[in-house]
């Protein structure tokens, strides 16, 4: 098996990535080493300040959201990810777990245990809270505080406490603002995780958000639809680390600063931490893949990606912003 997290997905030799314009994912495969590191840098405060000033305004709020099928569709490939990689009784470890909108899914999974980290503390006490008021839930699960970017792991959970499976989803992105804390984020990845451990998660398509970029009149910096924006500082220089963006999704993310994860930097430093990909995907092709099986395809309608009645689905807006 493998760890990665980028553009792919699956369990043995295979991997994912996800993008918010372009939302991809991977899949490392076995852990083979913990190979330590640098100390990372102070983590962006405005990404912490973010995520805590977001109110959890409850499910049917949700649903009545312009982007509630890009919502769901984004659920759904986490769906795949976890159903694809996790087996029954293993334990996860969720760095950068946010509100604890993926508890459902480790339930259904039923694994054992889940430790949850975020360094936001709002959406930690919301996670927490989720956890506490779910019903039928078949885990144990404990939520830390936690800037896993610039913290080593070990100030929060005990060494010998192994993972099965590590899950990173939409951010290990911002660990790409410098090489320090994408060192750091690995290291916390890895030295958990069992022997022949998975890593699984998503992170935006850098390729494609730079080939949008440079389509664009040279005196331009921003791209968009109705549903999101990108607006660059500067398009004359692409470091490998601290290459910065803002974002903006509709009803979802305020212009937020980003950054873009050259994936072949990020490949050779997960293979230092004993990582080996064994999958890569764009959301899109994921999807072409995992809906051609009955029950991810079920799942479509049931988290209603496709409503059933009228088959009405996400727009071309939010399609782009998925993964173009």
């Amino acid at each position: 098996m493998a760890h990665h997290h980028e553009h792919e997905y699956n369990s043995l030799k295979r991997n994912r990535s996800s993008s918010y314009p372009v939302r991809n994912e991977i899949d490392f495969g076995p852990n083979k080493s913990n190979k330590h590191s640098r100390t990372a840098t102070p983590n962006n405060r405005i990404v912490a300040e973010h995520y805590n000033s977001k109110v959890d305004v409850g499910v049917e709020r949700r649903r009545e959201s312009t982007i509630i099928y890009l919502r769901s569709f984004n659920n759904w490939i986490k769906s795949v990810l976890i159903g694809k990689y996790v087996k029954r009784g293993e334990s996860a470890l969720d760095l950068g777990c946010g509100k604890g909108g993926d508890l459902f899914k480790w339930n259904k999974a039923k694994i054992n245990k889940l430790v949850g980290l975020d360094v936001a503390e709002v959406s930690i006490e919301d996670a927490r809270k989720r956890w506490e008021e779910m019903k039928g839930k078949k885990f144990e699960a404990e939520f830390h505080v936690m800037d896993c970017f610039s913290t080593p792991i070990s100030t929060k959970i005990q060494s010998d406490i192994l993972f099965d499976i590590v899950s990173m989803q939409f951010c290990l992105h911002y660990s790409f603002e410098t090489e320090e804390k994408a060192h750091m984020a690995l290291k916390n990845v890895t030295s958990n995780l069992k022997r022949g451990g998975v890593f699984i998660g998503t992170v935006p398509d850098a390729y494609w958000i730079v080939k949008k970029l440079k389509s664009l009149p040279k005196d331009q910096l921003k791209f968009e639809n109705p549903i999101y924006s990108i607006r660059f500082e500067q398009r004359d220089e692409f470091p490998k680390f601290g290459h910065r963006y803002w974002f903006y999704l509709k009803d979802a993310i305020n212009d937020c600063p980003e950054y873009l994860v050259h994936f072949p930097t990020f490949e050779k430093l997960a293979n230092e931490y004993g990582l080996q990909l064994e999958y890569k995907r764009r959301f899109h092709d994921l999807y072409d893949e995992a809906k051609e099986d009955s029950h991810y395809k079920d799942l479509l309608y049931t988290m209603r990606v496709v409503d059933r009645l009228d088959e009405e689905e996400m727009s071309d807006e939010e399609w782009e912003a998925t993964g173009n």
